[in-house]
This record gives C-alpha cells, sequence and structure tokens, in this order.
C-alpha cells in the first residue's frame, strides 16, 4: 500500500503540472496505473478518484493564475492583454470565448481531449466574464479520468495486467494523440472559412458554436444575449 500511496502523490503531481506543461504524459501514465491495479476494485476507485480531483485542480489553480494575469496586464495596459496574441491566434482565442460564454460545458467536454486543451480552454475563459469554471474543470477532470481509467482496464484485460498493460498503454495513448491531431487538421481543412492554428484548437471553438441546437440553459442565455 505504501508504493501505491506514494505512487498515486507522484500521479496527481504530474496530472496538475501537465496544466502547465502540456507535453508531461499525464493521460499515459493514468491509463498505464489503471492497467497495474487492474482487479482491485478498490484501487480503480482510488486512482479514478484521485485522477479526477488532480485534474481539477490543476486546471482550476491555472484558470486562477491566468485570470490575475490577465486582470494585472489589463490594469498596466488596456492593450497588455491584446498584445501577448495576435493575428490568427487572437482570432482564435475570440472564438474560444465566444463559445465559452454559450456553450461552456461542450466547449470542455471537446477541449479537455485535445493536445494543449485543457491550458487553451482555460485561458481563453479568463478573458471572459464569469464563466462557471470550477464546473467546467470538474466535468473536464470526471470525464477525462473515466475515459483514462477505462481504456487502461480494457487494455490489461485484452492484453493482461503487468508489462503487457503498460506497454499496450503507451502506444495505444500515442495513436490516440495522433488521430485526434489529424482529426483536428481534418477539421481546419473541410471549414477553411475558421482561422487555423497549428494546435488544433479550432475545433475546441467551433464544434459547439456551429451546433444546431440549444438545449441547455446556458444556450438559452447565449441566444437571448446574441438576440440582443
Amino acid at each position: 500500500m505504501m508504493v501505491f500511496f506514494w505512487a498515486m502523490l507522484i500521479l496527481i503531481g504530474m496530472v496538475v503540472a501537465d496544466f502547465f506543461v502540456p507535453m508531461l504524459p499525464s493521460a499515459t501514465l493514468v491509463t498505464a496505473a489503471a492497467g497495474l491495479v487492474f482487479g482491485n476494485p478498490l484501487l480503480i476507485g482510488v486512482l479514478l478518484v484521485g485522477a479526477a480531483v488532480a485534474s481539477w485542480l490543476g486546471e482550476f489553480l491555472g484558470y486562477r493564475l491566468f485570470r490575475t494575469l490577465r486582470t494585472g496586464l489589463a490594469r498596466r495596459s488596456p492593450r497588455a492583454v491584446r498584445g501577448l496574441v495576435t493575428g490568427t491566434v487572437a482570432k482564435l482565442e475570440t472564438l474560444l470565448q465566444r463559445t465559452i460564454s454559450d456553450h461552456p460545458y461542450r466547449t470542455t467536454m471537446v477541449a479537455r481531449f485535445l493536445p494543449a486543451g485543457r491550458t487553451a480552454l482555460a485561458w481563453a475563459a479568463a478573458g471572459t466574464a464569469k464563466p462557471p469554471y470550477a464546473r467546467m474543470a470538474a466535468l473536464g477532470g470526471v470525464l477525462w479520468a473515466v475515459y483514462s481509467v477505462s481504456l487502461g482496464l480494457v487494455i490489461a484485460w485484452i492484453a493482461g495486467p503487468g508489462l503487457q498493460s503498460l506497454v499496450g498503454s503507451v502506444v495505444t495513448m500515442a495513436a490516440v494523440g495522433l488521430f485526434l491531431g489529424w482529426l483536428a487538421r481534418r477539421w481546419q481543412r473541410t471549414h477553411p472559412d475558421l482561422p487555423v492554428a497549428d494546435t488544433g484548437l479550432t475545433a475546441v471553438a467551433a464544434l459547439p458554436a456551429l451546433s444546431s441546437t440549444d438545449d441547455t440553459p446556458d444556450d438559452a442565455s447565449g441566444t437571448a444575449a446574441r438576440a440582443a
């Protein structure tokens, strides 16, 4: 149990740090850990809760940091924040902020599974008036934790626990990352009217905005605001 305790501390630290250093393999670590605790419901539950809480903590701390940074820059100079991003990135940020205001939860569901999506979402949300970011981060953390742990358990069930599961987790997460990157680039090519960004976050902003249904209170308020 002590080994698991220290492993969980490392995992939580990695997931929190992944917000600030997006290239850290936190998803791969969680998926691999799920394979290692395969067959133990108690440890699987602890891993699931730990991953979700760590994800929420990293995103919320990052959001508060970004909001403080943007507020401080705005007080010094009205153009200070705008000076940080220019051209295509500025257009993408504006589009993302609009979708956060109109569809915060759907935008979170898309962003959480794209490379650096959680970081970009927090930065854009920090420039939006009072987004429900604590709930957005909680939703993203739970979805991501359930997905990562479930994937690890499926890999362990197919390949067997232990080293085989670890190798399978690394290969699978790498393949998923490549697929999501390809999907984002494909989205950009099929929507030339939208700003292009190398990170693929155009898809984050565009998918909720292009939805044809308004089935949540947030959607209704967004529609009313646009009508006004």
